[in-house]
């Protein structure tokens, strides 16, 4: 049958790609606050998202701040995404939301550490063995809550 190879052509074009998206959030995509403050809310990816990434986490105020953060991504449905997990994050007293780029490219972070201190936190990704190869990069972004 013509179909079953087609099929199985589209699968491995489509696991190759990382399509989609992979939203570690909430109680599997936490940091050890002890070090250096900061607690993982989300992991956040999308294919050909853009971005670029930094170690310093963006301080993300108030609604329209996430919005415009969002907006620098080229892949609506990842911009999407970091608006609706800021407005499900709770950020307790004392703690501000944040987010920075943390990865782009074929692996998806497993999740950020924080180093430094409360007044200069650097975001870094831990990234899994490398296992596959693809056709468009796979931007990751974390949010993330810092000391204020």
């Amino acid at each position: 049958m013509v179909m079953r190879p087609i099929l199985g052509t589209l699968a491995l074009l489509l696991a190759l790609a990382g399509c989609g998206s992979d939203d570690g959030t909430a109680d599997d995509a936490k940091l050890d606050p002890g070090v250096s403050g900061v607690t993982q809310v989300a992991l956040l990816s999308g294919t050909s998202a853009g971005g670029e990434v930094t170690t310093e986490p963006t301080p993300l105020a108030d609604a329209a701040a996430v919005r415009a953060y969002a907006d620098q991504f080229r892949n609506d449905e990842l911009g999407g995404e970091i608006v609706a997990a800021a407005a499900k994050a709770e950020v307790p007293e004392g703690r501000q939301l944040a987010a920075a780029v943390v990865a782009v490219g074929c692996e998806v972070p497993t999740r950020v550490v924080g180093t430094g201190t409360d007044d200069d936190v650097a975001l870094h990704a831990v990234l899994p063995s490398p296992t596959k190869k693809c056709f468009a990069p796979i931007t990751t972004v974390a949010l993330v809550l810092l000391p204020d």
